[in-house]
Parts: C-alpha cells; sequence; structure tokens
C-alpha cells in the first residue's frame, strides 16, 4: 500500500491550492486597507472627504490637525 505523501508526489492537493489562493487574496486586501489607511490620516488630503470615507468603511475617523498647521499648509 502506498502512502498519501506517496501517492501525491510533489502535486499539492487542492485544499492547499485554495488555502494559498486565499491567503494571497487576504494579503492583497490587507495591502489595501493600509493604502486607505494611511489616504484617511494623510493631512494633505481634504479633511472633510478622508473623514466621510473612513466613516463609509467603518474605520476610525481622522482628527482634525491644529488650526496652526492648517493655516501653514494653507501658505504653502
Amino acid at each position: 500500500m502506498t502512502s498519501r505523501s506517496e501517492a501525491t508526489g510533489t502535486t499539492p492537493l487542492p485544499q492547499s491550492i485554495d488555502l494559498r489562493t486565499a491567503e494571497n487574496d487576504l494579503q492583497k486586501l490587507r495591502g489595501r486597507l493600509r493604502t486607505v489607511a494611511e489616504f484617511i490620516h494623510d493631512p494633505a488630503h481634504d479633511f472633510a472627504a478622508r473623514h466621510a470615507l473612513a466613516q463609509r468603511l467603518d474605520l476610525p475617523v481622522p482628527t482634525p490637525a491644529p488650526a496652526a498647521r492648517q493655516t501653514t499648509e494653507a501658505t504653502r
């Protein structure tokens, strides 16, 4: 009788292929979420848009920049 590892040889089982595909998809989604979170917390972008996006995605909302910083950024 042949053992299971000998029977499959180097061919991955269908479940392991599905698991690898799911892990790759999850990695892509985490990268996209990281990109969105960076955008939401980047004060270079419009605060209202960042705030609305965070609320829409149920993510922590950004805090407004201090008034002194806003005027400094506005003069650039």
